[in-house]
């Protein structure tokens, strides 16, 4: 097996860690409960707040993003109310069943994988199913690279549900795509840091509205390690973490940040992933390759293309590996009709570049069959 270090991951996360990055993580341990750690927090969380286009609480946990998602539906539904989670693929599907694992009552609304929910599709699904506590989707479906329209989602459900708070997954969107927390109102919106925020995995980041954090206070046994009420309380009275952090992920954060801020902030980086995004496209386009995520929703993060029989897809991760790179098929049931490119976090228009001529080479060497209908 070839050693890990040698190989450029390109899949949907975890993705590629810089080295300065790697090396931030190496600096002397603090302690936890010292002033070292309120400034270490204190350093990061404006730049967390930008990510989420937020002026209000954010809260850093260190646990994956399924943890903290968890924790959300734990923290939010109140006794004897009913949950809507609104599913394009499979981590859209996790949350539903994170929610019915922790005994909430919560039902769901399928979309056909690469469709995208909207404000129609989700006013159309409260009226079949509510009235609910909360309404919970994928802004991108990491499975099949959709991204919905959360903003169309939280004018559905301020319309059809206004007490329902409206909760969202941006796991593999949050610093590759805009959110705009508070512009939008919503109320939660969750996700790691090992995706376009280029980071090693262990630490969840999350935004909160102040109509989720009365509603928390609504609601028992919302437990402690992953809620976010109890962790933003005890950031906001000791300046510090609710329990010990991945302090070396944190001091990679604040490194992170400043590149960032350095490289033209978060509108830059936004900018970067699209320019990435339409080069995988146009890419695929020009040879005629299909896209699984429907026109108007693909992520500027990763994009699922359909290798729709003309080659197998055992052929083309081999071809990868033997170049050099690591990426794999499809997520699921996509694993053998498509594959996943990751053009997030400190990925490059160069690397894309160099990514897609590596592409055309391993196509050349397998034979690609024509195009349907060509």
């Amino acid at each position: 097996m070839s050693d890990p270090t040698d190989l450029k991951l390109f899949i949907p996360g975890p993705t590629h860690v810089r080295r300065k990055l790697l090396e931030a993580q190496a600096k002397p341990m603090i302690g936890h409960r010292s002033e070292f750690m309120k400034e270490l927090l204190a350093d990061v969380l404006p730049g967390v707040r930008e990510c989420f286009g937020t002026r209000g609480d954010v809260v850093v946990l260190t646990c994956s993003s399924t943890a903290a998602m968890e924790g959300v539906s734990r923290s939010i539904t109140r006794p004897g109310k009913k949950l809507l989670h609104l599913v394009n693929g499979n981590f859209s599907n996790l949350w539903f069943k994170l929610s019915t694992a922790c005994g909430l009552d919560a039902v769901k609304v399928d979309k056909e994988w690469g469709d995208a929910w909207d404000e129609a599709s989700v006013a159309e699904a409260l009226d079949a199913h509510g009235p609910v506590d909360a309404v919970f989707v994928a802004h991108c479906e990491t499975s099949t690279a959709t991204l919905s329209d959360i903003a169309g989602v939280a004018r559905a459900v301020r319309a059809k549900c206004p007490d329902a708070l409206v909760c969202v997954d941006v796991t593999s969107s949050a610093c590759g795509a805009e959110i705009d927390f508070d512009a939008i109102d919503i109320d939660i919106a969750v996700g790691g840091v090992q995706k376009a925020w280029a980071l090693p995995p262990a630490l969840a980041l999350g935004a909160l509205s102040a109509r989720a954090k009365a509603r928390m206070d609504e609601v028992p046994g919302r437990g402690y390690t992953n809620d976010f009420r109890s962790a933003l309380q005890y950031q906001d009275d000791k300046g510090m973490t609710s329990t010990t952090p991945a302090i070396p992920v944190i001091q990679a954060l604040r490194v992170q940040l400043g590149d960032i801020a350095a490289a033209g902030g978060m509108k830059a980086r936004f900018a970067k992933h699209l320019e990435m995004q339409k080069m995988v496209l146009d890419w695929a386009a020009g040879h005629g390759f299909s896209i699984l995520a429907k026109e108007g929703h693909r992520s500027p993060t990763v994009t699922a293309v359909g290798c729709d029989g003309r080659f197998t897809m055992s052929e083309l991760v081999k071809g990868y590996r033997e170049a050099g790179y690591f990426i794999t098929g499809g997520y699921g049931k996509t694993k053998e009709t498509h594959w996943r490119i990751g053009h997030m976090g400190d990925h490059t228009p160069d690397c894309v570049r160099e990514l897609l001529s590596v592409t055309d080479g391993i196509l050349d060497t397998i034979g690609l069959k024509a195009a349907a209908g060509a």
